[in-house]
């Protein structure tokens, strides 16, 4: 499923971008591909840290042609890459008809659902260009980070739309795999592990045609459901007896009769 870029296709086109920066081959962009593989590394390599998959091993990204980079990195965190890129069969786009006014974040539910159903998608999530995720398929995230993961791979994906006309890559960790497609200013996230090349190419087109004029922008973001705080209620005490009455006057006693008083000086 996915290429060996030391080994790639006898028509492949293929370059090296060393630690410092050096460049060795020919990227077909002037260089301006190789320059922001440096970039897109360090983005994806802290998405692994995020997601918890581990350290970068593997960017693929379909557009013009298939880019496909080995990457290892030294001790001091830099990272060589090993890239090459290989044309794409053609391929028709399919159409789809959406009847119907559809709300734009019941769009993004169904969507989210029908990605899921594909065999190895772990999770997925919409995140919007301001960084919020309007959509997730998952049985527990933590939000914080899955926005930033969706806001690495935005710019991820930005970087590499303008060199090599990707909308659609895929990023695999020592621990699994993460994609990211393009929303027109949008993304969709997921981490899948082991997914069919083809289905998840069919669900994604589907996915896009789908919210291309939906106005993601207007979604209100996710929220972790509420949980009603525990009230605990007091403990009980036990209900306390009066003091015992004390004194002649209530022992029974008959009263003592008070003395009348003396008339002063008397």
């Amino acid at each position: 499923m996915t290429a060996d870029p030391a080994s790639g296709a006898p028509d492949a086109r293929q370059f090296l971008v060393r630690p410092d920066g050096s460049v060795a081959g020919d990227d077909g962009a002037s260089g301006a591909l190789a320059a922001a593989l440096p970039y897109t590394g360090r983005l994806a390599r802290r998405m692994g840290e995020l997601a918890g998959v581990g350290d970068l091993r593997l960017v693929e990204a379909f557009g013009t042609d298939h880019l496909t980079v080995g990457v290892t990195w030294t001790p001091a965190g830099e990272g060589t890459y090993r890239a090459a890129l290989a044309p794409l069969a053609p391929r028709t786009v399919p159409t789809f008809t959406v009847v119907g006014a559809v709300d734009p974040a019941a769009a993004v539910i169904h969507c989210l659902g029908r990605l899921d159903a594909v065999e190895g998608v772990s999770w997925s999530a919409v995140v919007t260009v301001d960084a919020r995720v309007i959509g997730i398929q998952a049985e527990q995230q933590d939000l914080d980070r899955l926005a930033e993961v969706g806001n690495r791979m935005l710019a991820i994906l930005r970087s590499l739309e303008d060199q090599h006309g990707s909308g659609f890559v895929r990023l695999g960790f020592e621990e699994g795999a993460l994609l990211g497609a393009s929303l027109g200013r949008h993304a969709l996230v997921a981490a899948i592990d082991g997914a069919d090349d083809d289905a998840l190419t069919a669900m994604i087109d589907e996915v896009r045609a789908i919210l291309a004029d939906q106005d993601l922008s207007a979604v209100a973001s996710h929220r972790e459901p509420e949980v009603a705080p525990v009230v605990e209620a007091p403990p009980e005490v036990p209900p306390v007896a009066p003091a015992p009455l004390v004194g002649a006057r209530f022992g029974g006693a008959a009263p003592r009769k008070e003395r009348g008083s003396r008339r002063f000086g008397r």
